[in-house]
């Protein structure tokens, strides 16, 4: 193979990899969650919620521990939220908005801190 045909090649080898790559950046849907645990107690029973449908529960999450996921976008319908809910000591339910608002094939990333559980089971939650 002469020289002109083995540089056509990698010229065609790196412009299909950086193809490729824009299209995996450009088209990566989903929102990245990750909850950190920074108490000295386990939490449990958290879900994961669209305004209307579960998107996952999590069953608990350990002291100094964090858990994360992707909520894949593609299949929402309009515009919508992601909120934590959860229930206290005594059944009382609360929610917690983690992204505001976001559409089908949306994409990003949200940080949520536990940083108190109170006497009653009321978390005290930072959302970066």
């Amino acid at each position: 193979m002469s020289k002109r045909n083995k540089i056509i090649i990698s010229v065609v080898i790196l412009f299909l990899l950086g193809v490729i790559g824009i299209c995996k950046f450009s088209f990566s849907s989903g929102y990245k969650i990750y909850i950190t645990n920074n108490t000295n107690n386990t939490v449990e029973k958290l879900e994961l919620k669209y305004k209307v449908g579960i998107i996952q529960t999590i069953s608990q999450i350990e002291s100094k521990k964090s858990w994360k996921d992707t909520i894949d976008t593609n299949a929402i319908q309009g515009g919508n939220s992601i909120i934590l809910t959860y229930k206290d000591n005594k059944g009382n339910s609360y929610e917690e908005y983690i992204v505001g608002y976001l559409e089908k094939g949306y994409n990003g990333k949200a940080n949520v801190v536990i940083n108190n559980i109170d006497e009653n089971g009321k978390l005290e939650i930072t959302i970066k």
